[in-house]
């Protein structure tokens, strides 16, 4: 009784022409449903051979009443070694970034550049023990580099969206553009005018030099869209390289008349680009390789749900078995066979954390975690889970005990 029904998802499908009635329509929807179904005693509980724990008990940092989180699910919070963890702590209008190691706490930064779903894109430098994040500096925003210290590395003039899987250079794009269009994701600017679409784009920015390049201009995606949507109603995200770091794909979105409407890009180290899912409706992904996907979107022969999409062929296969889970945030196992991801809060607000054998089809429901009805649109805590470097543990974002923080699960004994 507690997932929404095929009707229920048709209906939200057909509203996504309208994002701001479906808007309004789904928060007085959940409403309803919380007062019906939700059981508000209810926390969480995990699968019987998982273990949970708070990343204080792990770390043996001190508790805090403060909101504690990560951030977004396409990078993960531990070291190298797994013997520290990264967390945002909310300070006010900052946010303190945290590296809790040996039962203590190092401030690595406080940054004014962040949002409850991705953090500051805080994360680490493949390479060496440093930490890359967004922050404000006068009025721009910057990306900042630090050692596990706190001493400072760098400071890049533009902030960072993706970190090259060798740590040479980074990914940037119009965080002012996404406070205009989607504010979720940008950091509180309210900015009264946008850079000339010829100007802006997505940005190629070399560590170590500080020299970027505009690789992507957000005209050339324009000029490519069918669409009367004026140019600051466009917008790009989820810039994210492949495996190899000989190429990345995007998003590009625009609200219009007709709708939110999202197209995925693969581009190649030149910037040269073309579309790879094309079907009004892509949300979240991962590599699967240098060619593959896990992609929730649309396609004209599956509708909305799970593909493995080839980039080099367009070729989508649909996944089956994670059909009646909707949209959720896929993470690839260091392994490769495994994926977990998560979903949105049924009927009676529990969100699902979900293990995926790609070798089984097998679907392994690993928690559930309640989320109380004031975590919804902007202030919502989704799971956002990543594995841990050795494949042992899952890292996730939780409001079950009515405050945001942050948990790891261990899996080891599932897996084996």
């Amino acid at each position: 009784m507690s997932q929404y029904s095929g009707l229920e998802r048709r209906i939200a499908a057909v509203l996504q022409r309208f994002p701001g009635l479906k808007r309004r329509l789904k928060e007085v929807y959940q409403r309803v449903n919380y007062y019906a179904y939700a059981d508000r005693d209810f926390e969480y509980a995990v699968a019987d051979d998982a273990t949970l724990s708070t990343v204080s008990d792990r770390y043996g940092a001190e508790p805090t009443d403060r909101d504690r989180f990560f951030g977004y699910f396409d990078v993960h919070p531990w070291t190298a070694s797994m013997d520290g963890f990264l967390l945002h702590e909310v300070s006010g209008d900052a946010v303190d970034i945290r590296l809790y190691r040996d039962g203590d706490h190092t401030t690595l930064g406080t940054s004014l550049a962040w949002n409850l779903q991705q953090g500051s894109r805080t994360q680490w430098h493949p390479a060496a023990e440093s930490v890359l994040y967004n922050d404000r500096e006068s009025d721009r925003l910057v990306a900042r580099e630090v050692y596990s210290d706190g001493e400072t590395a760098a400071t890049y003039d533009r902030p960072i969206q993706a970190l090259h899987p060798d740590g040479t250079e980074f990914l940037s794009l119009n965080y002012d553009r996404l406070d205009r269009n989607r504010p979720d994701y940008g950091y509180g600017r309210d900015p009264r005018s946008l850079p000339d679409p010829e100007s802006d784009g997505l940005w190629r920015v070399e560590m170590d030099s500080a020299d970027d390049e505009l690789l992507v201009s957000l005209q050339s995606l324009i000029d490519r869209s069918e669409t009367t949507a004026p140019p600051e109603a466009h917008y790009l995200n989820h810039a994210l390289y492949d495996p190899t770091g000989e190429r990345f794909v995007f998003l590009h979105r625009w609200n219009g008349d007709e709708g939110r409407v999202s197209r995925l890009y693969v581009a190649d180290r030149d910037g040269n680009c073309r579309v790879v899912m094309d079907d009004t409706v892509v949300s979240h992904y991962c590599w699967l390789s240098d060619s593959e996907l896990f992609v929730w979107g649309r396609t004209a022969a599956h509708g909305d749900g799970y593909h493995v999409l080839d980039v080099d062929t367009g070729d989508t296969e649909y996944v089956g078995a994670l059909d009646d889970y909707g949209d959720g945030h896929p993470s690839l196992s260091p392994d490769g066979r495994y994926i977990v991801t998560d979903t949105y809060p049924d009927r009676e607000r529990k969100r699902r954390l979900l293990l995926y054998d790609r070798e089984t089809e097998d679907v392994t429901e690993l928690g559930r975690f309640f989320e109380p009805l004031r975590f919804t649109g902007e202030t919502r805590c989704d799971l956002h889970p990543r594995w841990s470097p050795d494949g042992t543990a899952i890292s996730f974002d939780s409001a079950h005990t009515g405050r945001r923080d942050s948990y790891i699960l261990d899996v080891s004994r599932i897996l084996s």
